[in-house]
């Protein structure tokens, strides 16, 4: 009797640890579900801004790209402003990212309104107002990706060692006449 006893009261004391595991594995599925949420808005926060980053530093430089000796070089700015706003929309999909004025609501109905407001915000904040060099070594990072990994302009089709030349000519251009 007297084990029964004390039997008794363990034994209700593990039935009621069972009904607490459902209530912490739900709060723990819940936690790891909205830490999920957080790291894919996150990670659709980090292309977008890469992506629009390099889109505002083309734009930057558009006049001297599509100048003739940059031009034979990269392919002109248009290949390369047509494939980040690709990948802008691509990464973007059918997603509303709210924003507070000044800043526009980045959607697909109101991309062209977004970059405007992007590209004057790099200009004004980064390209401008920082590091001349960092900038314009922003720019060729971004032709160099898109050419090797969208197979924009001309630079796609060259080996690496020849890419990297070309890039290096373009830093030295952007150096003497860019912006």
């Amino acid at each position: 009797m007297k084990t029964l006893a004390i039997l008794a009261p363990l034994a209700l004391i593990a039935l009621a640890g069972c009904g607490d595991n459902g209530a912490q594995e739900k709060a723990a599925a819940e936690a790891k579900s909205k830490a999920e949420e957080k790291r894919k808005a996150r990670d659709l926060q980090d292309k977008l801004a890469l992506n629009v980053r390099c889109y505002a530093a083309v734009k930057w430089q558009q006049r001297l790209l599509d100048s003739p000796v940059p031009r034979n070089i990269a392919g002109g700015a248009a290949p390369f402003l047509t494939y980040y706003r690709g990948m802008i929309e691509k990464t973007l999909g059918d997603q509303v990212i709210p924003a507070d004025p000044p800043k526009p609501e980045l959607s697909k109905a109101n991309l062209d309104t977004y970059l405007d407001w992007a590209v004057k915000e790099q200009i004004e904040t980064n390209f401008t107002k920082g590091d001349r060099a960092q900038a314009q070594a922003q720019v060729t990072t971004c032709l160099q990706s898109g050419a090797e990994f969208g197979g924009v302009g001309p630079m796609a089709k060259l080996d690496p060692a020849a890419r990297y030349r070309k890039i290096q000519e373009l830093r030295g251009l952007l150096g003497q006449l860019g912006n």
